[in-house]
């Protein structure tokens, strides 16, 4: 709105139910791009170019709170009866990377991949996995109903429903992953957050945040946001494939869940 306060607005017009969201946002207000029909946070209609203005006319608006980078919207009729979440990174932990990526696979099938470290020495040959040996047995160690640590990988991971994947990985070295170790026994930390929304069908808007609990002088590197925003490019590239194949057979009928195993 006018003071910078994030809002929510019903996506459709009041006069002729074209989405504001191909609109322009004016002075805080959202303008819709048919006849220049506003509105303020509220939803309330504050302006009918062009014709006698009419009281009492506007859009549905839905309760929004902002809290660590993220907006949240609660799309109840009453009172929000919870309190938002903190998903802030840990104390000692310097925030490097905040990125935004359009995915073309479903949430769900983003989320499965995102909890799943198997596949990694397979996968991700060229970028984090690159020289990775091949465990003999790989097991999720749970540690509650959706948080656990993988065996024999120094990753704790948790799932914070119904979209948000957090992991913390601990490394030997700077770029290093040392199999047989917990990631409380390494002496340095990576932290990330993978937020999976539902943009439209088939399709998620990732929300990817990482951190460091070293070298925060990383940060101040001139270009540094180009390069993870490639190598995030080039980790998601080598799911994608992947992925792409699995919704292309799950939209003909094939099962992704036909013989589970210990790691599933």
């Amino acid at each position: 709105d006018a003071d910078g306060i994030a809002a929510c607005v019903k996506d459709e017009c009041a006069h002729r139910a074209c989405p504001l969201s191909l609109g322009q946002v004016v002075d805080g207000q959202v303008e819709c791009p048919y006849h220049g029909w506003a509105y303020n946070r509220g939803g309330e209609c504050t302006k009918m170019p062009s014709t006698r203005y009419c009281k009492g006319v506007g859009v549905k608006s839905l309760t929004v709170q902002e809290q660590d980078g993220l907006i949240w919207v609660w799309p109840g009729g009453a009172e929000p009866t919870t309190e938002v979440p903190r998903f802030h990174a840990p104390e000692g932990f310097t925030t490097h990377a905040e990125l935004m990526l359009d995915v073309p696979v479903e949430h769900g099938l983003l989320i499965e991949n995102l909890l799943d470290l198997a596949h990694a020495p397979f996968t991700h040959t060229s970028t984090f996995a690159k020289g990775w040996s091949i465990p003999e047995l790989v097991n999720i160690k749970m540690n509650g109903a959706l948080v656990g640590n993988w065996d024999p990988y120094p990753i704790d991971m948790s799932f914070e429903a119904p979209c948000i994947t957090l992991s913390t990985i601990g490394l030997a070295r700077p770029g290093q992953v040392e199999k047989g170790l917990r990631a409380e026994d390494c002496p340095k930390h990576l932290y990330q957050m993978h937020v999976c929304l539902p943009s439209k069908k088939g399709h998620t808007r990732l929300l990817y945040r990482m951190a460091l609990d070293f070298m925060p002088w990383v940060q101040y590197v001139p270009f540094i946001n180009s390069v993870w925003q490639q190598m995030a490019n080039q980790v998601l590239g080598e799911d994608l494939r992947l992925v792409l194949g699995q919704q292309e057979r799950m939209a003909v009928g094939s099962d992704t869940w036909a013989n589970p195993v210990s790691y599933d």
